[in-house]
């Protein structure tokens, strides 16, 4: 089933795995390295890249389906899409560039990149202002929503149910704010969160009844999910809220101030996408055929006019 064919946006918004059960704590945001000046590459990034003929990607393992390990192979959209990056940079490098994959988590995907641990970052990181205070973004080259999943036998549910009731958000996540904000916005009670180590974890006590509802990124929470055994949809166990509160658009990570290697990575993405390379990815992730079912709708990535 689609993820849009069960959310449809208010009127208010712009539109808006691993299996290990953690444990829950409160208030913790991403964390990671505060590199000092003396931390940071002193040469520009591409320079870096065609002196040492490798690009350094940190990329996501745990959040499926955009980087995750699938019978000890590491898979997902975010994973394609670097490969893909890869060998495009190379006609930009002008010689052979080696990929080299870094695990970064959603704690450490910010940190990484300010020092200069990785050349960038594919870990669905949605851009948000706070974090683009942080790094920069390339043009986005993939979108999402969030709602709140929550248990079918209890009925069907509205944002607006949640008000006052506890909701699961996953560690580092963006949502914890963005939930607060929409409903605060709305005049409801703001619901109780609790924070989970990871998606597994917090889907787990959703299902026993320690939590009323769980989000994230709505393609992260169904996947998750689904890759459990766990039937998502109107007809199944689980559910997502029809309304999102907010919406995601994920950027490649990049350090500041470094916009020449910003811009050739939106230069590769855009090749990517006149190529028809993008669209063949992205439907093998979230095409009618994919576990979770993301139709495009009016999101497009727009090249720059080259000339």
């Amino acid at each position: 089933m689609s993820v849009q064919s069960m959310m449809k946006i208010t009127p208010i918004m712009s539109v808006a795995l691993v299996f290990l059960f953690g444990s829950c704590s409160m208030g913790h945001r991403e964390s990671g390295p505060q590199p000092s000046a003396e931390s940071k590459p002193s040469a520009g990034t591409l320079e870096i890249v065609k002196r040492e003929g490798r690009v350094i990607v940190g990329i996501g393992q745990e959040a499926a389906p955009y980087g995750y390990r699938q019978k000890g192979e590491l898979v997902g959209f975010d994973v394609d899409i670097a490969r893909a990056v890869a060998k495009k940079l190379q006609a930009y490098a002008e010689r052979p560039v080696a990929l080299e994959f870094r695990a970064v988590t959603d704690e450490t995907r910010i940190g990484w990149v300010q020092s200069g641990e990785v050349h960038m970052a594919l870990c669905h990181i949605n851009i948000t202002r706070r974090r683009d205070a942080r790094i920069d973004f390339t043009v986005p080259y993939g979108w999402d929503g969030k709602g709140i999943l929550y248990r079918t036998v209890d009925g069907k549910r509205a944002l607006s149910w949640f008000a006052g009731k506890t909701v699961g958000f996953k560690r580092a996540s963006s949502s914890e704010g963005e939930i607060q904000d929409y409903f605060s916005a709305q005049g409801w009670e703001l619901p109780r969160l609790r924070q989970f180590d990871n998606h597994a974890a917090g889907i787990q006590a959703l299902i026993d009844g320690q939590i009323d509802g769980f989000t994230d990124d709505s393609s992260i929470v169904i996947n998750t999910a689904m890759l459990a055994g766990r039937k998502v949809g109107p007809d199944g166990e689980l559910a997502i809220t029809d309304t999102l509160y907010a919406n995601a658009q994920y950027g490649i990570g990049v350090s500041e101030n470094n916009s020449r290697w910003r811009d050739t990575l939106n230069y590769c993405l855009h090749d990517l996408w006149e190529s028809g390379e993008f669209m063949a990815i992205y439907n093998k992730w979230f095409g009618p055929r994919s576990m979770c079912p993301l139709p495009l709708g009016s999101n497009r990535m727009e090249p720059f006019v080259k000339g």
